[in-house]
């Protein structure tokens, strides 16, 4: 019964940031979060991602408590059923070799049994994170019109007309006071001004300071020809301190390259990036500091990868151990550069 599970990960994933579908994987909700778009002046507001990690096979209890509530019966009986189900979807991944969840996406496997996921862009999970708002447009206040004959506005015989500007200049703010406003501010000021103690406890002093140089046949007289030689200290070689070097920037990547990256936060500015960059450094060793950011193919998000690997395999058996040590990051997931 697709259909029914489908309808349970789906109610799940409005309220959790992931859920797990125990024995086959897990589907991941990544928040994309709301941003100004420049070029074409658009607010856009906040969206979602689905996608699917083949690693987050450990039940969590969130469908087994979701089946108990729909069909009226203990978790124990509630967790049953959803094996039936899960059973049955897995059949049908074997025999046709892709499945549809409806509201969710498409299940693929391939012969080697690795599971790949294909999102719906109308899915409510996606749809709800931007709580119903469309894309707005706020262009930049015109400041008014120009009056400028083109070549193709002029006609034979006729004199160019001269160039008119109206309206206001964009490089200015403006404010509107009342009259009667600005009398009170002013009368304000006056009486700070003759209230202030003007001319009292004012005190003035004056300083000079001298100093000699002496010439270099002086200096001779005073202090000898002896030369100063400033004590050398011999510091044992195991009291140097030791300079760690300093951890390598955060790189960018434009481009695909083909590897997969163990992804752990997406955000549409440098700053937020770079914010959790540190944030993983002072959480993590040395081990995970082989990070990138990685641009989307749009442009707009950018992807934070903790590490790279050649393979699959090699990437979510680093993220099953990352997650095990690092059970906050739970929604960590694989992205398949290409």
């Amino acid at each position: 019964m697709s259909h029914r599970l489908a309808e349970q990960i789906t109610s799940l994933l409005l309220r959790h940031p992931y859920v797990v579908v125990p024995g086959l994987g897990g589907f991941i909700r990544e928040r994309i979060p709301a941003y100004y778009d420049e070029a074409q002046s658009l607010v856009v507001p906040p969206k979602a991602e689905l996608h699917f990690s083949q690693e987050l096979s450990h039940s969590d209890g969130l469908l087994e408590e979701s089946y108990a509530a729909l069909l009226g019966v203990s978790v124990r009986r509630g967790r049953l059923a959803l094996e039936e189900d899960i059973k049955q979807l897995r059949q049908a991944l074997i025999q046709d070799g892709a499945v549809e969840l409806p509201g969710i996406g498409t299940l693929q496997m391939s012969a080697s049994g690795a599971i790949s996921f294909t999102s719906q862009a109308s899915s409510h999970a996606v749809l709800a994170a931007g709580y119903g708002y469309a894309p707005l447009s706020l262009s930049l206040l015109a400041g008014g019109r120009s009056a400028v004959a083109t070549p193709s506005e002029r006609t034979p015989g006729s004199q160019p007309r001269t160039e008119v500007r109206t309206g206001k200049s964009r490089e200015y703010i403006q404010l509107r006071l009342p009259k009667r406003s600005i009398g009170y501010i002013l009368a304000i000021l006056a009486s700070i001004l003759v209230l202030m103690p003007w001319g009292r406890g004012a005190e003035t002093g004056r300083g000079f300071q001298a100093t000699y140089l002496p010439v270099d046949s002086s200096a001779e007289k005073l202090f000898g020809t002896a030369t100063l030689v400033e004590p050398v200290m011999e510091v044992a070689p195991d009291t140097i301190p030791t300079v760690e070097a300093e951890p390598e920037g955060l790189r960018y990547l434009s481009e695909p390259d083909g590897r997969y990256h163990v992804i752990v936060a997406t955000e549409h500015t440098k700053e937020r990036i770079e914010g959790y960059y540190q944030t993983l450094l002072a959480q993590t060793d040395s081990t995970y500091r082989d990070m990138r950011a990685i641009y989307s193919s749009t442009g707009k998000v950018i992807r934070l990868s903790l590490a790279s690997f050649a393979t699959s395999a090699e990437a979510y058996s680093f993220l099953d151990t990352f997650v095990k040590e690092h059970p906050s990051y739970k929604t960590t997931w694989v992205l398949h550069n290409l």
